[in-house]
């Protein structure tokens, strides 16, 4: 399947995944949340004086040439006939000090200023609702999530239009306390007012609803978000996450077919994730997948020419039943781990083809090798491997190596009571 092909296939999962989940209803949120507010009544205007405003207006040119030492001491003055100045006048003050301290970095004091501005009677809404929201984003950046919370209802109480970025604030705040419950209704309002607007959904967005519902283990809503996302902004790592939900809620075969179309479209590039591909295609029966996918890998340079990719290529290969493939591949195994195994795996694959003498001299390389396992198991291997290529006296010399204690006890002692037989009547004929 191509990428296009995939993307639509996608475009109708992407209108039933917001039907049910993004308009699936913003109950949760509180009054305060949702209500429309009431329109304040009107208010004294005041305005800044002109030596107040010339003062400002230095700070402000210091500060957009970003020389913040200088917009603060150009602020001083005016800080120092506090008790003369207006609300208003006062309020921008502060406001503009809140500009400079956040440009600093300088959050605590910000946040200070900010609490100033709206201790301030007779506030502009605008500049009210400003410092609100600011304050909030500021707290929240200090990871004082309560409070961002709280000032942001109140902002909520007060705001005549509220942009959906802002209802995602508040669900960032409540995911950073793990309010996972509480940070689901405000991404959904979000989207709905989002849709309500003709404005297209964010990546931010959904991805902090998907990992919403991931964190409250809800993985059927969770997966068909990370639907969305793949259909929107289709990206390596939401191919993976897609496929992990597939596979996390047991489906295998669909975590394997988006696998498949992630690779297919480019979407795989990560050596774990190209592993991953082929073990899926092994576990789907499909192992020349598995084996194309990895040799071609393995050509590029892509995957690492090491003990563990070409184990997987070995498994693929004798899935695939391509034994002759499959013996360069274990001889090369074998030689770079040195272990007992792969020696093993190696001679089993020679006893397929029949060639008796190699397969011998692969168990016996597996019986001196490290980590050595089943050890009178692989006798067993070897003896037989020495009967089939004529070598009667090796063979009864391995299966006489095995204890009658062992659990290949009995049968070893009926292989050479057979082999003792066959040499005997060997003997005979020699005679005659």
């Amino acid at each position: 399947m191509s990428a296009m092909h995939f993307q639509r296939r996608f475009s109708v999962m992407l209108a039933a995944a917001v039907i049910s989940v993004v308009l699936g209803g913003s109950a949760g949120l509180t009054q305060a949340d949702t209500k429309k507010p009431e329109k304040p009544q009107t208010k004294v205007t005041q305005t800044l004086s002109q030596a107040t405003y010339k003062q400002m207006e230095a700070a402000q040119k210091a500060f957009e040439a970003k020389d913040y030492k200088g917009a603060e001491t150009a602020l001083d003055p005016l800080k120092a006939k506090y008790e003369k100045l207006n609300d208003f006048e006062k309020a921008t003050l502060w406001n503009l000090y809140a500009a400079i301290y956040r440009s600093e970095d300088d959050n605590k004091r910000a946040v200070d200023a900010y609490v100033q501005v709206l201790k301030q009677n007779n506030l502009p809404e605008g500049l009210r609702d400003n410092a609100l929201f600011a304050l909030a984003q500021t707290l929240f950046l200090m990871e004082d999530y309560k409070r961002s919370v709280e000032v942001m209802k109140k902002w909520f109480g007060v705001v005549q239009d509220v942009q959906p970025d802002a209802y995602i604030l508040m669900a960032q705040a409540y995911y950073q306390m793990q309010d996972y419950a509480a940070a689901k209704e405000p991404i959904i309002k979000a989207l709905s007012v989002a849709k309500q607007r003709n404005q297209p959904f964010k990546e931010n967005w959904l991805g902090l609803l998907r990992a919403v519902f991931y964190e409250m283990k809800d993985y059927t809503n969770a997966t068909k978000v990370m639907e969305v996302l793949v259909a929107t902004y289709p990206k390596d790592t939401y191919f993976v996450q897609l496929a992990g939900l597939y596979g996390l809620q047991g489906d295998q075969k669909k975590q394997a077919e988006m696998m498949h179309v992630a690779y297919i479209g480019g979407y795989v590039s990560q050596p774990g994730d190209i592993l991953n591909v082929a073990r899926l295609y092994m576990a789907q029966e499909v192992p020349q997948r598995a084996v194309d996918l990895l040799k071609t890998r393995l050509r590029d340079k892509t995957l690492e020419l090491n003990i563990e990719n070409l184990q997987l290529l070995a498994q693929g290969l004798s899935l695939a039943k391509d034994i002759d493939e499959s013996i360069p591949v274990l001889n090369k195994l074998a030689s770079m781990s040195g272990e007992s195994k792969h020696y093993n795996y190696l001679g089993q694959a020679y006893m397929q083809q029949g060639d008796w003498a190699k397969a011998a001299g692969a168990f016996d390389a597996a019986l001196k090798a490290k980590d050595v396992g089943n050890a009178d198991s692989m006798r067993m291997q070897l003896g037989t491997a020495y009967y089939n290529d004529g070598k009667l006296a090796q063979a009864k010399g391995v299966f006489g190596a095995i204890p009658n204690s062992s659990p290949n006890g009995e049968a070893a002692a009926n292989w050479i009571k057979f082999i003792t037989t066959e040499i005997d009547r060997n003997n005979a004929l020699k005679a005659r």
